[in-house]
């Protein structure tokens, strides 16, 4: 997905624009809007707050894009699209999971929880996929689909939910 908005490829400036950048800035808002809605606690606060993270890293690898190839090293932009995104991933699936934690106490949002923790899951297989695919490139463009679709729609599914009952703070 990087390579979509390599340096110098035809389309660079629509994906890290129009793609990373306010993908990312809506995922922090998402973030912020989850860390006063849901109900304290050291989970769904730390949650909350690695989706920030993650979001804010998103709209910044979309300012600073891997050379064509994306290669392991390059520019320093390369370098630090590349010193941002695996972390990013980590920081997203640790959310995820933090959260999914957090849900089983909140009622309104207590049958999510499983759905949550698996997709924690199979994030991290994902990410395994990718990392070890690093070095042939073999199949990478996959395994990054799969965890960004897996996080997406979490994180989307939660999010409707909530949009979906705005009151329902209270049921703890």
């Amino acid at each position: 997905i990087s390579e979509l908005g390599a340096t110098g490829t035809p389309n660079a400036d629509i994906m890290n624009y129009a793609g990373f950048v306010p993908s990312g800035i809506f995922i922090a808002l998402f973030g912020i809007s989850l860390f006063t809605y849901l109900p304290s606690g050291f989970l769904s606060r730390a949650g909350s707050v690695l989706i920030i993270i993650f979001g804010a890293g998103m709209a910044t690898v979309g300012f600073f894009s891997c050379d064509p190839g994306c290669p392991r090293q390059g520019s320093t932009e390369n370098n630090i699209h590349d010193q941002i995104s695996g972390p990013l991933f980590l920081c997203v699936i640790i959310c995820i999971l933090l959260l999914s934690l957090s849900f089983r106490k909140i009622l309104f949002l207590k049958k999510y929880w499983l759905y949550s923790a698996l997709s924690a899951a199979a994030s991290f297989v994902f990410m395994v996929g990718l990392a070890s695919s690093l070095e042939s490139y073999t199949y990478t463009g996959m395994w990054q689909r799969l965890l960004l679709l897996t996080i997406f729609l979490c994180l989307g599914i939660v999010g409707l939910h909530i949009f979906k009952f705005p009151n329902t703070k209270t049921d703890n």
